[in-house]
């Protein structure tokens, strides 16, 4: 039995989580098109009769601008460490900078092997792919202080593109190990985390532009009643009180929207129906506040 960790790293919004869900084979981690929708640390469970792979998803590397942004990119930074492969991916739709190279020559001075997959290529062709692999080639070639990229892989997350060939990239290197988690778990994190993601999810895809940052998500209360039924009262926090009313919408339309897409989702993930209650608090400024960031799931001496 083979098994290990790997991390998945790369700037906000070039498909990560997408890469992991699709490695995987099941939603673990939310999908938007806004950036750094992951907030957290998220750890995804492959396992077959040959090895199980650990994918550490993690939020997209930024500078941080609040104490939220911090404990983001304290995830980030400790996501490495002791992994025994690592999955830098970069954004065919973009143009790949200095910064970039820089950041994988960065992974390339430590000892776990370095994957390069270029994702996206659904929304891209070919004569804007081969440049970036031709650009980046010299990476695969070993040189003093540090070591060489394993490979570089065009992907598609969307359309699961060479998702089998970088699985067998990384099975190859995996050390012989222990299960470290039982055959049929996906995620580390608890069902209540999932919810809470699951309705972060929702809200990010349908709220304006400048207000997804500034919302967190707490399960106030959640019980089954004799019938099977779950009960959730979950409280979605915005950081200005103009955020508010947005949030709602005219008539409360933009929020029932929001319960009744993460409804559907909640009960495929439980296999319960649910009644869910959401309602919008204002905690200004609380991505600067320790207390109300554990609150919503995010820990600041943890990280």
């Amino acid at each position: 039995m083979k098994s290990g960790f790997i991390s998945i790293l790369g700037k906000p919004n070039v498909g990560k989580s997408s890469l992991m869900n699709a490695l995987i084979g099941e939603k673990v981690s939310i999908v938007s098109p806004k950036a750094q929708t992951t907030r957290d640390r998220i750890n995804g469970i492959l396992t077959t009769d040959e090895y199980q792979m650990i994918f550490v998803d993690t939020p997209g590397v930024h500078k941080p601008k609040n104490r939220l942004g911090e404990y983001m990119e304290k995830c980030v930074r400790t996501s490495t460490d002791g992994v025994d492969a690592i999955v830098i991916v970069l954004d065919v739709t973009r143009k790949v900078t200095e910064a970039d190279e820089a950041f994988i020559e960065k992974y390339l001075a430590g000892a776990a092997p370095v994957f390069v997959a270029l994702n996206k290529v659904d929304e891209s062709s070919y004569e804007r792919v081969y440049p970036i692999i031709d650009k980046l080639s010299y990476l695969t070639r070993a040189e003093e202080g540090r070591n060489a990229v394993r490979d570089i892989i065009p992907t598609s997350a969307k359309k699961r593109k060479n998702i089998d060939v970088l699985k067998k990239c990384l099975a190859d290197v995996l050390p012989e190990g222990p299960m470290y988690y039982p055959a049929d778990e996906i995620t580390d994190k608890s069902e209540r985390y999932m919810i809470v993601e699951i309705i972060r999810e929702k809200a990010l895809i349908l709220l304006n532009d400048e207000i997804p940052h500034g919302i967190g998500v707490e399960v106030r209360t959640m019980f089954f009643d004799e019938h099977g039924t779950a009960h959730m009262s979950v409280d979605i926090v915005a950081e200005k009180e103009s955020h508010k009313s947005i949030i709602i919408g005219a008539g409360g339309e933009k929020l029932k929207m929001i319960a009744e897409r993460a409804r559907k989702d909640v009960e495929n993930l439980i296999g319960h129906k649910v009644y869910m209650e959401l309602f919008v608090k204002v905690r200004e400024n609380w991505r600067n506040d320790a207390l109300v960031m554990s609150d919503v799931g995010y820990d600041s001496k943890k990280g």
